[in-house]
Protein backbone atom coordinates (compact mmCIF):
# COMPACT_ATOMS: atom_id res chain seq x y z
CA UNK A 1 0.00 0.00 0.00
CA UNK A 2 1.49 3.76 -0.94
CA UNK A 3 1.47 6.84 0.46
CA UNK A 4 -1.65 7.56 -1.49
CA UNK A 5 -3.76 5.17 -0.27
CA UNK A 6 -2.48 5.06 3.86
CA UNK A 7 -2.49 8.89 3.48
CA UNK A 8 -3.35 10.28 7.15
CA UNK A 9 -3.02 13.71 9.34
CA UNK A 10 -0.88 13.38 12.67
CA UNK A 11 -1.46 16.45 14.22
CA UNK A 12 0.61 16.06 17.81
CA UNK A 13 4.05 15.00 15.32
CA UNK A 14 3.34 18.23 13.55
CA UNK A 15 2.68 20.45 16.84
CA UNK A 16 6.20 19.00 17.83
CA UNK A 17 7.87 19.81 14.69
CA UNK A 18 6.39 23.13 15.14
CA UNK A 19 7.95 24.08 18.18
CA UNK A 20 10.95 21.75 17.53
CA UNK A 21 11.69 25.12 15.56
CA UNK A 22 14.48 24.15 13.12
CA UNK A 23 13.37 25.21 9.22
CA UNK A 24 14.90 24.96 6.55
CA UNK A 25 11.99 27.35 4.59
CA UNK A 26 12.05 29.87 1.88
CA UNK A 27 9.41 32.49 2.54
CA UNK A 28 8.12 31.32 6.03
CA UNK A 29 6.93 34.36 7.37
CA UNK A 30 3.96 33.75 5.38
CA UNK A 31 3.52 30.46 7.01
CA UNK A 32 4.04 31.54 10.16
CA UNK A 33 -0.04 32.41 10.61
CA UNK A 34 -0.94 29.18 9.84
CA UNK A 35 1.33 27.43 12.22
CA UNK A 36 0.40 29.39 15.31
CA UNK A 37 -3.27 29.15 14.34
CA UNK A 38 -2.64 25.76 14.01
CA UNK A 39 -0.83 25.73 17.60
CA UNK A 40 -3.83 27.86 18.71
CA UNK A 41 -6.20 25.02 17.28
CA UNK A 42 -7.85 27.58 15.41
CA UNK A 43 -8.61 26.13 11.51
CA UNK A 44 -6.16 27.80 8.93
CA UNK A 45 -7.89 26.94 5.72
CA UNK A 46 -5.35 25.30 4.56
CA UNK A 47 -5.90 22.04 2.31
CA UNK A 48 -4.18 18.36 2.78
CA UNK A 49 -1.67 18.14 0.43
CA UNK A 50 -2.16 16.99 -3.18
CA UNK A 51 0.26 14.06 -3.56
CA UNK A 52 -0.09 11.83 -6.40
CA UNK A 53 2.72 9.58 -7.94
CA UNK A 54 1.82 9.12 -11.63
CA UNK A 55 4.05 6.26 -13.61
CA UNK A 56 4.71 7.03 -17.25
CA UNK A 57 5.73 5.01 -19.91
CA UNK A 58 6.95 6.65 -23.04
CA UNK A 59 3.69 6.40 -24.54
CA UNK A 60 2.35 8.93 -21.59
CA UNK A 61 0.84 7.94 -18.12
CA UNK A 62 0.52 4.43 -17.56
CA UNK A 63 -0.63 4.18 -14.11
CA UNK A 64 -1.61 6.17 -10.91
CA UNK A 65 -1.69 4.89 -7.14
CA UNK A 66 -5.43 5.27 -7.66
CA UNK A 67 -5.28 3.43 -10.91
CA UNK A 68 -5.64 -0.16 -12.54
CA UNK A 69 -2.60 -2.31 -13.71
CA UNK A 70 -0.28 -0.89 -16.21
CA UNK A 71 1.18 -3.12 -18.69
CA UNK A 72 4.71 -4.58 -18.04
CA UNK A 73 6.66 -1.85 -19.96
CA UNK A 74 9.33 0.74 -18.52
CA UNK A 75 8.11 3.20 -16.66
CA UNK A 76 9.17 6.42 -14.76
CA UNK A 77 7.88 7.30 -11.65
CA UNK A 78 6.99 10.79 -11.13
CA UNK A 79 6.94 11.76 -7.21
CA UNK A 80 5.36 14.96 -6.60
CA UNK A 81 6.85 17.74 -3.82
CA UNK A 82 4.53 20.32 -3.89
CA UNK A 83 4.11 22.51 -0.48
CA UNK A 84 6.15 22.61 2.62
CA UNK A 85 7.73 19.03 3.46
CA UNK A 86 7.65 17.92 6.97
CA UNK A 87 8.71 14.21 8.26
CA UNK A 88 4.77 13.05 8.52
CA UNK A 89 1.73 14.00 6.42
CA UNK A 90 0.01 16.41 8.54
CA UNK A 91 -1.94 20.48 7.43
CA UNK A 92 -1.39 20.13 4.22
CA UNK A 93 2.60 19.31 4.29
CA UNK A 94 4.63 16.57 2.46
CA UNK A 95 5.44 13.68 4.57
CA UNK A 96 9.00 13.10 3.72
CA UNK A 97 9.66 9.70 5.51
CA UNK A 98 6.68 8.14 3.54
CA UNK A 99 7.49 9.86 0.35
CA UNK A 100 10.60 7.80 0.45
CA UNK A 101 8.79 4.52 1.53
CA UNK A 102 6.66 4.71 -1.82
CA UNK A 103 10.27 5.45 -3.79
CA UNK A 104 12.01 2.82 -2.52
CA UNK A 105 8.65 0.55 -3.11
CA UNK A 106 8.45 1.78 -6.67
CA UNK A 107 12.99 1.44 -7.13
CA UNK A 108 12.10 -2.41 -6.25
CA UNK A 109 9.74 -3.00 -9.67
CA UNK A 110 12.18 -4.08 -12.21
CA UNK A 111 10.02 -1.90 -14.97
CA UNK A 112 10.47 1.15 -12.82
CA UNK A 113 13.70 2.39 -14.37
CA UNK A 114 14.39 6.11 -12.99
CA UNK A 115 12.02 8.40 -11.11
CA UNK A 116 11.03 12.44 -11.72
CA UNK A 117 10.99 14.40 -8.43
CA UNK A 118 8.02 17.04 -9.52
CA UNK A 119 9.43 19.82 -7.04
CA UNK A 120 7.87 22.66 -5.97
CA UNK A 121 8.29 23.68 -2.46
CA UNK A 122 9.89 25.94 0.04
CA UNK A 123 11.77 23.64 2.12
CA UNK A 124 10.59 22.69 5.42
CA UNK A 125 11.46 21.12 8.72
CA UNK A 126 15.28 19.96 9.11
CA UNK A 127 14.42 16.30 9.93
CA UNK A 128 12.46 15.96 6.87
CA UNK A 129 15.68 15.65 4.76
CA UNK A 130 17.49 12.84 5.40
CA UNK A 131 14.56 10.49 4.59
CA UNK A 132 14.19 11.73 1.45
CA UNK A 133 18.26 12.09 0.47
CA UNK A 134 18.42 8.29 2.06
CA UNK A 135 16.12 7.31 -0.08
CA UNK A 136 17.54 8.91 -3.75
CA UNK A 137 20.85 7.29 -2.76
CA UNK A 138 19.37 4.00 -2.22
CA UNK A 139 17.90 4.16 -5.65
CA UNK A 140 20.83 5.70 -7.39
CA UNK A 141 22.59 3.11 -5.92
CA UNK A 142 20.53 0.41 -8.05
CA UNK A 143 21.84 2.15 -10.79
CA UNK A 144 18.05 4.08 -11.37
CA UNK A 145 18.46 7.63 -12.00
CA UNK A 146 16.54 10.23 -10.25
CA UNK A 147 16.14 13.59 -11.78
CA UNK A 148 14.75 16.78 -10.52
CA UNK A 149 11.61 18.87 -12.25
CA UNK A 150 11.12 22.05 -10.21
CA UNK A 151 9.52 25.23 -10.23
CA UNK A 152 10.33 26.36 -6.69
CA UNK A 153 12.89 24.20 -5.03
CA UNK A 154 13.89 26.23 -2.03
CA UNK A 155 16.13 25.25 1.23
CA UNK A 156 15.40 21.60 2.30
CA UNK A 157 13.65 21.26 -0.87
CA UNK A 158 17.11 21.86 -2.65
CA UNK A 159 19.10 19.94 -0.09
CA UNK A 160 17.10 17.16 -1.68
CA UNK A 161 17.65 17.98 -5.20
CA UNK A 162 21.59 18.81 -4.98
CA UNK A 163 21.44 14.92 -4.60
CA UNK A 164 19.79 13.72 -7.51
CA UNK A 165 21.18 13.11 -10.95
CA UNK A 166 20.39 16.35 -12.40
CA UNK A 167 18.18 19.50 -11.59
CA UNK A 168 16.06 21.07 -14.48
CA UNK A 169 13.97 24.54 -13.67
CA UNK A 170 10.57 24.23 -15.55
CA UNK A 171 10.72 28.37 -16.82
CA UNK A 172 12.66 31.64 -16.94
CA UNK A 173 10.56 32.46 -13.35
CA UNK A 174 11.70 29.19 -11.51
CA UNK A 175 13.90 29.33 -8.93
CA UNK A 176 16.60 27.53 -6.93
CA UNK A 177 18.64 28.07 -3.72
CA UNK A 178 18.01 29.54 -0.17
CA UNK A 179 20.49 27.34 1.66
CA UNK A 180 20.00 27.83 4.79
CA UNK A 181 18.19 27.55 8.24
CA UNK A 182 16.79 29.48 10.69
CA UNK A 183 14.75 28.77 14.01
CA UNK A 184 11.48 30.48 15.02
CA UNK A 185 10.18 30.08 18.93
CA UNK A 186 6.89 30.57 19.89
CA UNK A 187 6.48 33.03 22.94
CA UNK A 188 4.17 31.54 25.00
CA UNK A 189 4.99 32.94 28.43
CA UNK A 190 2.00 35.56 28.57
CA UNK A 191 -1.72 34.66 27.87
CA UNK A 192 -3.25 37.53 26.73
CA UNK A 193 -6.83 36.40 27.95
CA UNK A 194 -6.36 35.00 31.36
CA UNK A 195 -3.54 36.71 32.35
CA UNK A 196 -1.00 33.35 33.05
CA UNK A 197 2.72 33.15 32.79
CA UNK A 198 4.04 29.64 31.94
CA UNK A 199 6.73 29.39 33.91
CA UNK A 200 9.41 26.46 32.91
CA UNK A 201 11.90 25.16 36.02
CA UNK A 202 14.81 23.34 35.29
CA UNK A 203 17.29 21.11 37.78
CA UNK A 204 20.60 22.77 38.41
CA UNK A 205 22.17 19.70 36.89
CA UNK A 206 20.41 20.51 33.60
CA UNK A 207 21.70 24.15 32.46
CA UNK A 208 22.02 23.24 28.71
CA UNK A 209 18.55 21.76 28.27
CA UNK A 210 16.48 23.80 25.91
CA UNK A 211 19.26 26.46 26.53
CA UNK A 212 18.94 27.94 22.86
CA UNK A 213 15.24 28.39 23.27
CA UNK A 214 15.28 29.64 26.85
CA UNK A 215 18.12 32.30 25.63
CA UNK A 216 15.84 33.30 22.54
CA UNK A 217 13.06 34.62 25.04
CA UNK A 218 15.24 36.83 26.60
CA UNK A 219 16.87 38.30 23.44
CA UNK A 220 19.97 36.42 23.36
CA UNK A 221 20.60 34.25 19.99
CA UNK A 222 23.89 32.76 19.79
CA UNK A 223 23.12 29.75 21.29
CA UNK A 224 20.79 29.30 18.63
CA UNK A 225 22.55 30.83 15.81
CA UNK A 226 25.81 28.35 16.76
CA UNK A 227 23.29 25.54 16.19
CA UNK A 228 21.91 26.60 13.40
CA UNK A 229 25.70 27.00 12.09
CA UNK A 230 26.07 23.59 12.17
CA UNK A 231 22.94 22.44 10.34
CA UNK A 232 23.99 24.57 7.61
CA UNK A 233 27.43 23.12 7.38
CA UNK A 234 25.70 19.63 6.64
CA UNK A 235 23.67 21.10 3.98
CA UNK A 236 26.45 23.13 2.50
CA UNK A 237 28.82 19.90 2.42
CA UNK A 238 25.38 17.84 1.26
CA UNK A 239 25.12 20.52 -1.52
CA UNK A 240 29.07 20.44 -2.15
CA UNK A 241 29.01 17.04 -2.90
CA UNK A 242 26.06 16.18 -4.62
CA UNK A 243 26.74 18.94 -6.84
CA UNK A 244 31.03 19.33 -7.18
CA UNK A 245 29.95 21.91 -9.63
CA UNK A 246 28.40 24.44 -7.42
CA UNK A 247 30.43 27.87 -7.24
CA UNK A 248 30.52 28.28 -4.01
CA UNK A 249 32.32 31.71 -4.23
CA UNK A 250 29.05 33.33 -6.15
CA UNK A 251 27.32 36.22 -3.96
CA UNK A 252 24.61 34.72 -2.69
CA UNK A 253 24.93 30.37 -3.24
CA UNK A 254 25.88 29.85 0.43
CA UNK A 255 24.03 32.41 1.99
CA UNK A 256 20.45 31.88 1.52
CA UNK A 257 19.85 34.10 -1.88
CA UNK A 258 17.34 32.22 -4.73
CA UNK A 259 18.53 31.99 -8.15
CA UNK A 260 16.13 32.61 -11.98
CA UNK A 261 17.81 30.26 -14.53
CA UNK A 262 20.34 31.70 -15.77
CA UNK A 263 21.73 32.50 -12.70
CA UNK A 264 21.03 29.45 -11.10
CA UNK A 265 23.00 27.60 -14.23
CA UNK A 266 26.15 29.75 -13.84
CA UNK A 267 26.39 28.82 -10.31
CA UNK A 268 26.01 25.40 -10.55
CA UNK A 269 22.38 24.75 -8.86
CA UNK A 270 20.35 23.92 -12.04
CA UNK A 271 21.55 22.01 -15.30
CA UNK A 272 18.95 23.29 -17.48
CA UNK A 273 15.51 24.43 -18.50
CA UNK A 274 13.20 21.32 -19.24
CA UNK A 275 9.07 20.72 -18.85
CA UNK A 276 7.93 17.49 -16.96
CA UNK A 277 7.64 15.62 -20.33
CA UNK A 278 11.48 16.75 -21.21
CA UNK A 279 12.45 15.38 -17.52
CA UNK A 280 10.65 12.59 -17.87
CA UNK A 281 12.43 11.35 -21.41
CA UNK A 282 15.62 12.31 -20.01
CA UNK A 283 14.82 9.49 -17.27
CA UNK A 284 14.43 7.42 -19.95
CA UNK A 285 18.15 8.19 -21.61
CA UNK A 286 20.11 7.88 -18.31
CA UNK A 287 18.21 4.80 -17.50
CA UNK A 288 18.89 2.98 -20.83
CA UNK A 289 22.58 4.46 -20.69
CA UNK A 290 23.52 3.30 -17.13
CA UNK A 291 22.10 -0.43 -18.11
Amino acid sequence: MTTGEKRRTDNVRLAMDILRGRWMLSDAEALLPHALDFLARVPSGMSAADYVPVLYSGEGPAVSVDGGAAEKRDKVAVIPLHGPLTKYWSCGTVSAEEVAADMLEYAGQDDVVGFVLDIDSPGGSANAVFPMTSAVRQIRDKGKPVVVHCDLCASAAYWIASQCDAVFMDNPMSQVGSIGAYATYVDDRENGQTGERYISIYARESPDKNRAYREALEGRYVVCQDELSELVAMFRDAVLAGRPSVKADVDGVFTGALFYPDKAMSAGLADGVKSLSECIENVFIRAEFNN
